[in-house]
């Protein structure tokens, strides 16, 4: 039986007429309550200050997570950061109690300084806290006073050009009708003295109309001496200052700085999350608008990106004891002896052994040495007069040496030096008397008087001697090996760097009295580069060599792998063409197996950070943005693959153990278990990929006439730094040069 819809009787219309005037009293209830609301809501709100919605409204994850094995009143230590940076980032603070905030977090740095389980935390602690004190500062400023600064920076730009373009003409017969067509005078005047900031814009307008006008003059001899370099700088120096002081000289906007503040912080957060290329390059866009508008008031911003994010990436140390076993090399020359000292013909036999090493020496631009030189010259000879003929046993000490200084580009030297130590010892004497049996002794003591009384001037000509025979050829050797090694670097090395685009933005060359300091910058105008590293060389370490993420990831970036589809072994073969045309030789990198039947995997590349490398907490993660196809197989739409790798180095061996490999879709998919079987496919060719491996910590290399056999004693993976340490065992194996063959083999084969 159907339900029919039953007709209200009256006392029901009753009980429905008071419902529905308690519906409409709550709901006219609601509308009140909503409307006061809304009038409320549209009251001004209360502006931020300082800090406030220029920080992240949380705690950055990699802050807010402790480090693990604190024991002691380090757990404490980590329990009061973390309640500093809750009020940091997460309360409404005053701008004084934001600053006495970061005061005590860069007290807590201060106090973990040493600390080995703290390190990286603390390095990242110390960015977020140099950037956020920065900002402040930024904010703090008389923006107004700083535009000001900019226009008389500006103005004394100006001043300058135009006194150094008055003091050339005056230098010129005609110059006198030039300085007066440009006024000149008048210019110098009203820069100096501002009596009218209208006349000084007129007079710049009018010498601007001259400048453009130039190539109208009817004279030609004219348009072309106007067209010299001595009159640029005053163009350019007009043409600034009105740029800043029309239209642009209005007031700072505080609120567009506030939020390219806000731009430029969130982006570095991100980026410190994912080294995401996007975000260093939305990183750098905001600072780039910050120094537009804000060029003379970036200073401290400007020193807390350069100390960390602007930083070199690349840095080499080398001790002086590694060179000096590397380079160590002994030679023995033997030859005759065929001279006239002191009006005796001198004649017999020497043999000299010389060694080479460096001596390091102290400089800020540049790597300077010594290459140095020791040895001991021996000699048996006889020298003959009408009188006697002496026999002499000499002991020549030899040491010397040649400055060198490389700038990165170019090995200069300054002439080479040498010293003679020389000492002759009269070993016997024969005279005509010694057929007189008794007056051969008596000669032979006039003969070693006579001897002993030229000693001083015969050692000192047997020193030049020695200096004459080995200067030449020392400064002769060293200067061919500096010409082929500029060669190498100038014409060669250099020349493979630009062309790959991996040329340095920025280079740092100095030495001590003990180590090589090499620091150089990849970083393009889109990119981000390092922090300060954290390990410094120690004494005892021979070569430290240390790799940021950064300079490994804008490496990475300049193989244009984005949006591409390759597989994973042309992809090597691609990495391995890389590396050989950079450092010139044979590289071989291990390859994933292929499947005989599904044949290689194909990577679909994401159209952003294809790979990238994040390192921290001893661990190197290669990040992967791409999907995969294969034969016989469904495509996996593109993940995010996090495949972490660890590195121990024990004894001969070094240990290269994976660790657990995440995946992430970009784009969620409909059905959770599409994921996690998507996720498993992923791990499993990414396990089959990098698969645990030991490998010799025994470095081979080639240097020149000898094969050198390098130790690696440590790999460290700390706060974006890879740290290889070279330590002191070394071999060289010198390769003998191969005899040319005998004249009669010769002979022979012709």
């Amino acid at each position: 039986m159907l339900l029919k819809e039953s007709k209200p009787s009256r006392n029901n219309q009753k009980y429905f007429g008071m419902v529905s005037l308690a519906v409409l009293g709550i709901a006219s209830l609601a509308l009140v309550v909503t409307t006061t609301m809304a009038v409320e809501d549209k009251k001004p709100q209360k502006e931020d200050v300082g800090l406030q919605g220029i920080l992240p409204a949380e705690t950055p994850e990699d802050l807010s997570e402790s480090p693990e094995g604190l024991e002691g009143k380090w757990v404490e230590w980590d329990k009061q950061v973390s309640d500093l940076l809750g009020k940091l980032y997460e309360s409404d603070l005053t701008l004084e109690q934001q600053q006495q905030t970061l005061t005590a977090l860069q007290a807590k740095i201060t106090e973990a300084k040493g600390q080995a389980a703290l390190a990286d935390y603390s390095s990242r602690l110390q960015r977020r806290v140099e950037i956020a004190d920065a900002v402040l500062k930024t904010l703090g400023q008389d923006l107004g006073a700083v535009k000001a600064a900019q226009l008389k920076a500006q103005q004394d730009k100006l001043a300058a050009a135009a006194k150094a373009l008055t003091k050339y003409l005056g230098t010129l017969d005609n110059g006198n009708g030039w300085v007066e067509y440009l006024q000149l005078n008048e210019l110098q005047k009203e820069v100096k003295n501002s009596y009218s900031e209208v006349e000084l814009l007129d007079l710049l307008k009018s010498l601007k109309a001259k400048f453009e006008s130039r190539g109208a003059l009817e004279d030609a001899e004219q348009r072309k001496f106007f067209n010299r370099d001595q009159f640029k700088d005053l163009e350019k120096s007009v043409s600034a200052f009105l740029a800043d002081a029309q239209g642009e000289g209005k007031k700072v906007d505080a609120s567009q700085v506030r939020q390219e503040l806000k731009a430029l912080v969130t982006n570095l957060e991100e980026y410190e999350a994912t080294q995401s290329g996007k975000n260093a390059f939305e990183a750098r866009k905001a600072y780039a608008q910050l120094r537009q508008e804000l060029e003379g008031g970036l200073g401290p911003l400007t020193d807390a990106l350069r100390n960390n994010y602007f930083n070199y990436n690349l840095r080499v140390m080398v001790a002086e004891d590694f060179i000096n076993r590397l380079i160590n090399d002994s030679t023995c020359e033997k030859g005759p002896v065929v001279d006239c000292i002191l009006g005796a013909y001198v004649t017999g036999n020497q043999a000299t052994t010389t060694e080479v090493g460096v001596d390091f020496k102290p400089s800020d631009t540049t790597l300077r040495f010594d290459l140095t030189l020791s040895g001991i010259t021996n000699s048996e000879t006889s020298g003959t007069t009408n009188q006697a003929t002496i026999y002499t046993s000499g002991h020549h000490q030899i040491w010397g040496g040649k400055e060198i200084n490389f700038d990165g580009d170019t090995f200069t030297t300054e002439p080479a030096w040498v010293q003679v130590d020389a000492n002759n010892t009269t070993v016997g004497a024969s005279t005509k008397l010694d057929r007189i049996p008794l007056l051969s002794s008596l000669g032979r003591s006039m003969a070693y008087r006579r001897t002993e009384e030229l000693r001083g001037e015969a050692e000192a000509i047997a020193a030049q001697r020695v200096r004459d025979r080995v200067r030449p050829r020392f400064d002769e050797e060293v200067d061919e090996r500096i010409a082929r090694s500029n060669e190498k670097v100038g014409g060669e090395l250099n020349k493979r760097l630009k062309d790959n685009g991996l040329f340095p933005s920025a280079r740092s060359y100095a030495s001590t009295d003990s180590h090589l300091y090499v620091r150089t910058r990849l970083m393009d105008t889109g990119e981000l580069a390092a922090n300060s590293p954290p390990l410094s060389i120690s004494a005892k370490d021979s070569v430290v060599l240390q790799l940021h993420e950064s300079v490994m990831n804008n490496s990475l970036s300049r193989m244009a792998l984005e949006g591409r589809k390759i597989s994973d072994q042309d992809l090597i073969t691609e990495f391995e063409k890389s590396i050989t045309d950079l450092l010139d030789r044979k590289v071989t990198l291990q390859r994933p197996p292929v499947d005989p039947d599904k044949g290689p995997n194909i990577l679909a590349f994401d159209e952003k950070d294809p790979i990238r490398v994040q390192i921290t907490d001893n661990t190197l993660n290669i990040i992967l943005r791409c999907g995969f196809e294969q034969k016989g197989e469904t495509a996996v739409p593109t993940q995010i693959i996090t495949v972490p790798l660890h590195f121990k180095v024990e004894g001969d061996k070094i240990h290269i153990t994976r660790g657990d490999v995440k995946s992430s879709p970009v784009v969620r998919p409909d059905r959770i278990a599409a994921q996690i079987a998507r996720a498993g496919v992923v791990r499993n060719k990414m396990e089959k990929a990098f698969p645990d491996r030991v490998e010799d910590s025994q470095v081979k290399a080639k240097l020149e006439n000898r094969n050198v056999f390098l130790n690696i004693t440590g790999i460290d993976a700390k706060d974006g730094w890879l740290t290889l340490t070279v330590g002191n065992d070394l071999t060289v194996e010198k390769i003998e040069a191969e005899l040319p063959p005998a004249v009669e083999e010769t002979a022979a084969a012709k």
